[in-house]
């Protein structure tokens, strides 16, 4: 069955159409109301699905082509005809692009209504059998948001345009987000499924599919305990067949946060399977990890045979297990970085440093394959190359790469898992002189480097060693080598020359 909204600013037109067509006595035609403009159509379109919309094209307020554009992203499957006068053809090609499929003109002829509503039908009943055509102007909405939100940085906030669309499908205040994975891939006809099943029973969604054969789902955070009940009923504890995700409300500005977060509550399947809905109560837990598991990572990286000890190894799949969700986030991230700086100070060059997302691990498995196929390139071409970093080369491989940032020894602690005061005694006996005396030498022999250019300013060059500001880097440049940075870029002879590094 399918509804009419019959919209037009006459009342004695709206009244004539819905009787001529109870006349054509159609068994597939349900409900017929009318509307005496474009905002009180919206307004009724709130609870009213119609599949069919007659409009006027001019009216008082919102036309008609305005009311096709709003209307034509909240119904889904929908056949708009638009009633004009002769003299309306330009209106009627603004109609026709924004998404109309046929007019008629006023005096309307019963012919002619019977049709056009024969056509719109067989239209309708070809997309209700056809999935890829079902709704296909909100997919192509959806498509557009997530690719939005996907390249979105964290930090940045959401573009207008993207605010707009949410707030248009009915996203407004705060949203939530959602995503639902398989065990086993969809096939594509089961994955657009899916979503016109999620479309079926929500207003104010976007759903589209995302790497990895996941559905992503935004959602108006009125809507969440809904949504919560439909997913917890999709999911069947017993096949385990699906897992999906929710996370709590998030500002509407910060969607594109809603939706990794959502990313990151999946990836408590890794550890606890299939066929559950993770939330924040099951992502929540310290981010820190033990220090048996920090210990353990030093010792494959300065003693790399131990990667095929399987008590080692053992003990290492143990510990991660272990972790909470905040945890395993940090320790996966402190993994690949360690790793890498491993391997750049050795001269290595490393396949895994594209490293996948964490998501993109199916179970414990396969996250602890990637551990050990890791750890294992990694002792093949030491044994190549034997030559151990130690944890003290790691951290002046670091600095060597971000000296130009804020480093202080606290966050290079943190940062590589030491206390502070061990890290400061054995930088010190390391490279004989202390963290910060090693930055400063660092640093002015790049600011040697960038005087040579005289397209660059003094802030310029303070900035790209460092310093917040021109003053400061000046004092340092000048206690160290006796002149100002300006003094020597004039006239370098008179500057001393610095001391060889260590």
């Amino acid at each position: 069955m399918y509804n009419i909204l019959i919209v037009d600013d006459e009342y004695y037109i709206c009244e004539g159409l819905k009787k001529q067509i109870e006349l054509l006595a159609s068994p597939v035609i349900g409900e017929i109301r009318t509307s005496s403009g474009g905002e009180q159509a919206l307004a009724l379109c709130e609870s009213y699905r119609p599949q069919i919309v007659f409009t006027d094209i001019k009216m008082e307020g919102m036309d008609g082509i305005s009311l096709i554009q709003a209307l034509s992203r909240r119904l889904h499957p929908v056949q708009f005809i638009v009633l004009s006068g002769y003299d309306d053809f330009h209106y009627v090609r603004g109609a026709f692009q924004s998404g109309a499929t046929d007019y008629l003109l006023k005096p309307i002829l019963t012919e002619d209504l019977s049709r056009i509503l024969a056509t719109v039908i067989a239209s309708l009943d070809g997309r209700t059998q056809n999935p890829d055509q079902l709704r296909k102007t909100l997919f192509q909405l959806s498509a557009d948001v997530f690719h939005e939100l996907s390249f979105l940085p964290v930090e940045s906030p959401l573009p207008a345009p993207v605010l707009a669309d949410l707030e248009e499908t009915g996203i407004t205040g705060s949203c939530c987000a959602a995503i639902l994975i398989p065990c086993r891939a969809w096939p594509y006809e089961a994955l657009v499924r899916e979503l016109n099943l999620l479309y079926d029973v929500f207003d104010g969604m976007l759903g589209h599919p995302l790497a990895g054969n996941r559905i992503g789902i935004l959602c108006d955070a009125a809507l969440r305990q809904r949504l919560a009940g439909y997913l917890s009923q999709r999911i069947r504890p017993r096949d385990e067949m699906l897992a999906a995700s929710l996370t709590c409300a998030f500002p509407l500005p910060q969607a594109h946060r809603a939706l990794r977060r959502a990313e990151e509550l999946l990836c408590l399947r890794i550890f606890s399977g299939y066929g559950r809905l993770f939330t924040e109560k099951d992502g929540a837990g310290k981010a820190d990890f033990t220090p048996r598991l920090m210990h353990l990572m030093v010792q494959f990286i300065e003693t790399p045979a131990l990667v095929a000890n399987p008590p080692q190894r053992s003990a290492f799949s143990q510990e991660v297990k272990r972790l909470s969700l905040p945890a395993l986030i940090r320790f996966y991230s402190y993994f690949n970085e360690i790793l890498g700086v491993a391997f750049s100070d050795n001269g290595f060059a490393s396949s895994q440093r594209d490293c996948p997302s964490l998501g993109d691990f199916p179970d414990a498995s396969g996250l602890e394959g990637y551990f050990y196929q890791s750890l294992e390139e990694y002792a093949e071409k030491k044994e190549e190359k034997p030559r151990s970093p130690g944890s003290m080369e790691m951290v002046r491989c670091y600095i060597d790469a971000h000296y130009m940032e804020e480093l202080t020894l606290a966050s290079l602690a943190e940062r590589f898992f030491m206390s502070y005061s061990y890290l400061s005694k054995s930088f010190h006996k390391a490279f004989r002189m202390p963290f910060q005396q090693y930055l400063l030498m660092l640093r002015m022999e790049h600011a040697l480097e960038l005087l040579k250019d005289p397209s660059l300013s003094i802030q310029q060059i303070a900035a790209g060693v460092g310093y917040e500001n021109a003053f400061n880097f000046s004092r340092a440049f000048k206690s160290r080598y006796g002149v100002s940075p300006s003094h020597f870029r004039n006239g370098p002879g008179e500057a001393d020359e610095p001391a060889p590094r260590s």
